[in-house]
């Protein structure tokens, strides 16, 4: 049960992997294997850190007290996962003309994972590596907080995402290659979010 539920938390953070690989197979874009391990390590490292900040806050609580706050932070960032891939999917790319240059790329990329191939060379690069890993991380900061919390392994945690991750990013290449739609892509993204509430409404009822 241990194992499972830092699977099922890993999968669910890498479903978003899993659409933007397959959004690049469809359009045959290229990651490689350096770019792929960078977007890996880039949500690992956010797990690692958002858990010691949930590690350090757990020390000053009691273990049930912990356990639950945990668990309704789980809860909050699975229905906060799930209305943001709504809105990215329902909204025009209009909404994001921001004045921040970077945080608009790193938004653009959310709503359409294709824009982080800026120079269109048809490869995701080293550079445009690190943007794919920092939008593929932000999601993963809260949900991590409230793991640490819920009492989620912190070696095996952020060890699963990466290479849950790895795998579904690839998976998603393969098979975009294969298909000529992309409305599997859409409907993948109301998942996460639903599986990380999931995690958190069992954990509460476990205390």
């Amino acid at each position: 049960m241990f194992l499972l539920s830092i699977f099922l938390f890993a999968l669910a953070l890498s479903l978003d992997g899993f659409g933007m690989g397959l959004s690049y197979g469809l359009r045959k874009i290229k990651i490689v294997f350096s770019s792929l391990l960078i977007i890996c390590l880039s949500s690992a490292m956010a797990i690692i850190v958002s858990m010691l900040f949930g590690e350090m806050l757990g020390s000053f609580l009691s273990e049930r007290t912990a356990s639950f706050l945990g668990a309704c932070i789980l809860i909050i960032v699975g229905i906060w996962i799930s209305l943001q891939n709504y809105f990215l999917n329902l909204v025009g790319p209009h909404i994001y003309s921001l004045d921040v240059p970077q945080l608009g790329i790193v938004i653009n990329i959310l709503k359409e994972p294709v824009q982080a191939d800026l120079n269109r060379s048809g490869e995701i690069d080293f550079k445009e590596a690190f943007l794919l890993g920092f939008a593929l991380a932000m999601d993963a900061l809260g949900a991590g907080f409230g793991a640490a919390l819920a009492g989620y392994s912190f070696l095996w945690t952020p060890l699963m995402v990466a290479v849950i991750e790895f795998i579904m990013i690839n998976a998603g290449v393969l098979l975009g290659k294969k298909l000529c739609f992309s409305d599997l892509q859409k409907g993948i993204t109301l998942i996460p979010g639903g599986m990380i509430i999931i995690l958190g409404l069992t954990k509460l009822i476990r205390l």
